[in-house]
């Protein structure tokens, strides 16, 4: 497992740069026209499911409507391993969020999911609702589903997207302690050269992923089915399978999990804020009332944490945005100033240009170490800050 930064592993934009983004450019009448054809087809898919009765001729009829809405193509690779019918488990890699369509159409799996459809609807997506509010409940979920049903569960412990080109998240090792046998599936997908949009981006949310997957012509998943794997060691038997699918599609095995995903497209998303909040800036009435806001945090953190120089304050808040983000640190040490004196009973004066300040010292305060000063202020800081927000626990 070599390092790898993980930001390699998504795609920041959907879109390519250069020449081949007027490509796209052309292509988008099209798009549109074919992507308000698709959501009518969706809509009359979704309400015969409401109206009509679960049915095997019903089910079938939404598959094949679900393939073109979706413009959705499967394929098994053919150097794949026979699918082992005995095997209820399939774990797969996770390309996009309508995997569960193409293992639906090619492994007769379902994957767990909480959804409230129409059972004929649900069938033909590929999901399954399941009670998800722990591990334990949806593996006794699963195994009671594997008893009662002839369908077999696909489950993909990455549990969020890649760009599938550098390498998989870690996979999480409960989903192979529900049986001691799975069989591993690779998936890959792709889409037309002459429209060459990302089937993911980082930060985007599941209806705009299917909006584009109504934009394109088509996208065609290849599934291949790699051999089955069998270990009582749940924890052994997560390592082979992710190494198995890694191999199969030519990437590696990373050490980045699902959660650091989430921290990843958290900073992502406060990047594009910032950024977006630099140049809107440039305007003057931006400006404006960029100065007014940033001066009503900069009190209110001054009316807790009156001995904490405005400029500090004014450095941390242009980071953080958030009034209550940049007391805590200021309180835990992350941010680091030198105590202002105390300061009169007369309100101080401020401007946004500059601060008028009172010299006057507090003799208690002049007697005692820079670092007494700054234990004394930060509990009394501390003990304001919890009675004025009524935190009576801390």
């Amino acid at each position: 497992m070599s390092q790898i930064d993980i930001q390699d592993l998504f795609n920041r934009s959907r879109f390519p740069s250069g020449w081949r983004l007027l490509s796209v450019i052309l292509y988008s009448p099209l798009g549109i026209v074919l992507l308000l054809l698709r959501l009518l087809i969706t809509l009359t898919l979704w309400l015969l499911a409401w109206l009509l009765p679960d049915h095997s001729l019903l089910r079938t009829f939404l598959s094949y409507g679900i393939s073109f809405a979706f413009g959705i193509v499967v394929r098994v690779d053919a150097s794949s391993e026979p699918r082992d019918k005995q095997t209820r488990i399939i774990i797969a890699n996770n390309v996009s969020v309508l995997d569960h369509f193409a293992l639906r159409q090619t492994t007769e799996a379902l994957v767990p999911g909480v959804w409230e459809l129409p059972t004929a609807l649900s069938n033909a997506l590929g999901s399954q609702k399941m009670d998800m509010s722990s591990k334990e409940t949806l593996i006794a979920n699963i195994r009671l589903f594997l008893a009662s049903s002839t369908y077999s569960v696909a489950v993909q412990p990455e549990f969020d997207t890649t760009n599938n080109r550098v390498a998989l998240l870690k996979f999480n090792s409960w989903p192979f302690s529900i049986e001691t046998s799975v069989q591993p599936v690779a998936i890959r997908a792709s889409r037309p050269d002459f429209v060459p949009v990302h089937l993911t981006s980082l930060a985007s949310t599941w209806w705009t992923e299917v909006f584009w997957f109504m934009f394109v012509p088509y996208t065609v998943f290849t599934l291949k089915y790699l051999k089955s794997k069998q270990n009582p060691e749940h924890e052994v038997l997560v390592r082979e399978v992710e190494r198995d699918i890694a191999n199969a599609l030519g990437i590696q095995t990373s050490s980045y999990t699902v959660s650091d995903k989430t921290e990843y497209e958290k900073r992502y998303r406060m990047e594009r804020i910032l950024n977006s909040a630099r140049s809107n800036r440039n305007t003057p009435n931006s400006q404006v009332i960029h100065s007014m806001e940033i001066q009503r945090m900069v009190r209110q953190v001054s009316e807790v944490l009156p001995l904490v120089p405005h400029n500090v304050i004014l450095r941390d808040l242009l980071k953080t945005r958030n009034v209550d983000i940049t007391i805590a640190n200021i309180l835990d040490g992350i941010v680091t100033y030198t105590p202002e004196p105390n300061l009169p009973v007369q309100p101080t004066v401020t401007s946004f240009g500059g601060t008028q300040q009172n010299s006057t010292k507090d003799k208690t305060l002049g007697t005692s170490s820079f670092q007494e000063k700054k234990a004394k202020m930060i509990r009394e800081a501390r003990e304001r800050y919890i009675k004025k927000h009524g935190l009576t626990d801390c």
